[in-house]
């Protein structure tokens, strides 16, 4: 199941005190599918943007949707990507772009 649409993260979701929780399946299903790819990447665009102070980057057992590509959420918000690149367009979309708002 692709990405819904990117929606933005509204600016209260994106600034304050508390970071945005990015939260990536490690789980066997999804680790296959690239999730230890996709929390690398974030990492490394969480540093390139300096922006460690507002996203929270976190590895979870298995989510429980296994089959449906690589599964992780932006805070409650569940999403499922393809592939990497599809992980990391939404990431840089929803979060980065909201972080740097914030």
């Amino acid at each position: 199941m692709p990405d819904e649409p990117a929606r933005p993260l509204s600016p209260s979701e994106g600034a304050g005190s508390a970071p945005v929780k990015v939260t990536v399946c490690a789980g066997s299903s999804c680790h296959v599918r690239g999730s230890r790819t996709v929390l690398g990447r974030f990492a490394e665009i969480v540093k390139v943007e300096g922006l460690g102070d507002r996203v929270a980057l976190v590895g979870s057992f298995c989510m429980e949707r296994c089959g449906e590509g690589v599964n992780w959420k932006i805070d409650d918000e569940e999403i499922t990507s393809a592939t990497v690149e599809e992980a990391e367009a939404t990431f840089r979309g929803r979060v980065v772009d909201a972080a740097r708002k914030g």
